[in-house]
């Protein structure tokens, strides 16, 4: 079972970072050929913005879900500065872990509504008709594997290990 997971997470892991990586530089090549376009050329590329957006949504919550897994998102543990005993840390590290975990629940399960909703109404942009339910998606992949992630820091933080982040050169 854990050669599973541990391929599950590499598979997830790769697809994250491919999207990453290939968003990462599409978007700011779409951004230049725009302003090359309205300032040099001096005409439009007829609503871009909509293709932009729906990249920058991708983009944005993959990056969210590998900080997660990295756990080099933004915390506020002043508490692990101020409490002594090694008790007392654990317990603010498993109850921030448990907070977490609930919230991320919380997300995933409101963008399972939104994509219910999209399902449903199937909205789509004003040009291109990109159905927005594609940005939807990534919201909820996003949540998904923030959620997973969240879990697994719980684990180890009720498992009383210090370091509840993986380390490895990912």
């Amino acid at each position: 079972m854990g050669r599973l997971l541990s391929e599950a997470e590499r598979i997830l892991l790769c697809f994250e970072k491919w999207i990453m990586i290939s968003v990462g530089l599409l978007l700011p090549a779409m951004i230049t050929v725009g302003v090359f376009f309205r300032y040099v050329l001096k005409t439009d590329l007829y609503a871009i913005e909509e293709i932009e957006i729906f990249f920058g949504v991708w983009f944005y919550f993959m990056g969210a879900a590998f900080s997660s897994y990295r756990g080099s998102q933004i915390t506020a543990d002043i508490l692990q500065v101020m409490l002594k005993s090694k008790g007392s840390r654990k317990t603010a590290r498993v109850i921030a872990a448990c907070i977490t975990f609930l919230v991320a629940i919380v997300f995933t399960y409101w963008c399972t509504d939104l994509i219910t909703f999209a399902m449903d109404t199937r909205p789509v942009t004003a040009v291109w008709k990109i159905p927005y339910i594609a940005e939807y998606v990534a919201v909820y992949a996003g949540f998904a594997l923030m959620t997973i992630y969240a879990f697994r820091d719980l684990r180890r933080a009720m498992a009383g290990e210090t370091e509840v982040v993986p380390q490895s050169g990912d």
